[in-house]
């Protein structure tokens, strides 16, 4: 059953009822409005990568949105009447960025058709949805949403998981949940971003994908699904316990190390090299960061689970091209 189906099954929508606003996405959170589906399209197309809409019914198509860029993530609030929005699979090219768009589902019925799953949306929804294939979002009455788009290489690893779980919402009322939810709500208030600093904006960022990550990190998988993922994103819940090992992993999946190795094995990758390099990358980033800079490379080391620092301006460079005193050389002179 497509997502079109779908709404037929729930009835359709008043027609006679067409609020809402929409228009060109513009820099550092200004609104827009237009009453044009081409100029909607248009501005749409240009925040993420190309996309189709089409009204329904007959009323004027009326929208608005806001948006904002902020460390590579764009963060747009979408008010607008219905419409049936389209990634088609001939609009899809390689030069297309590669986003994961996580959306926060204010109003209205709506409903995501991507990778052979449809769902219905229900308001405080939040759902994913990327951008490398083909997907269709149809909403059958005037909505308001928030929608994030954030390129795949700022998950990590965890992108898989996230992939595996397109059109799969989940609940966001309350708990950790809750808190991401009210995260999506202050960006529709504008101004997110507004005047903040480059490393302001990087911790932004970054912890809106972290929140991301754990909201949806306890989803419940399909039967068919990789448990690698899982792994992956226990060890990157985990980072920060010096005893994260092949065997404490391994015991928290309820499988034996050797399953474990052949698991990584079929990856094409070692788990103590990938743990190693994703502590590293954090290691790196708070080195850099002009806050931390009264911390000693041995206390932020400690907090990815490094100990022992003796061979760290080694690791980092075999892994970076520089050691610890030239990042922090480098972020001084920044």
């Amino acid at each position: 059953m497509t997502t079109a189906e779908a709404a037929d099954r729930v009835g359709p929508s008043d027609r006679s009822d067409r609020s809402g606003s929409g228009g060109r996405i513009g820099q550092g959170g200004r609104r827009g409005h237009t009453d044009r589906i081409d100029h909607f399209e248009a501005a749409a197309s240009g925040a993420f990568a190309p996309l189709r809409m089409r009204t329904t019914g007959d009323s004027p198509f009326q929208g608005a949105f806001t948006s904002a860029r902020v460390d590579q993530l764009v963060l747009t609030h979408i008010t607008a009447a219905p419409v049936v929005v389209r990634r088609d699979a001939d609009v899809i090219t390689s030069t297309d960025p590669d986003l994961i768009k996580v959306a926060w589902h204010g109003s209205g019925r709506a409903g995501v058709d991507q990778g052979g799953r449809q769902c219905l949306l229900s308001p405080g929804d939040l759902v994913v949805y990327e951008t490398a294939h083909p997907y269709e979002l149809p909403f059958w009455e005037p909505y308001d949403t928030v929608v994030v788009g954030v390129p795949s290489s700022r998950f990590g690893a965890h992108a898989d998981v996230l992939r595996r779980r397109v059109a799969m919402p989940v609940r966001a009322d309350g708990g950790l949940r809750g808190i991401v939810s009210a995260m999506f709500q202050g960006m529709a208030s504008g101004g997110v971003g507004d005047g903040a600093s480059g490393a302001a904006q990087h911790h932004l960022a970054s912890a809106l994908v972290s929140l991301v990550c754990a909201a949806f990190s306890d989803t419940v998988p399909s039967d068919d699904e990789d448990p690698m993922g899982r792994v992956r994103a226990y060890c990157l819940a985990n980072l920060g316990d010096p005893g994260l090992s092949v065997e404490s992993v391994a015991a928290a999946h309820g499988m034996s190390t050797r399953y474990l190795y052949k698991l990584c094995r079929a990856g094409g990758f070692t788990l103590a090299r990938w743990v190693r390099s994703e502590r590293l990358a954090r290691i790196r980033r708070d080195l850099a960061d002009p806050v931390l800079a009264e911390r000693s490379t041995a206390v932020i080391a400690a907090r990815w689970g490094v100990l022992d620092t003796g061979h760290l301006g080694r690791m980092l460079r075999a892994e970076f091209g520089v050691t610890a005193r030239e990042i922090r050389a480098g972020a001084g002179r920044a």
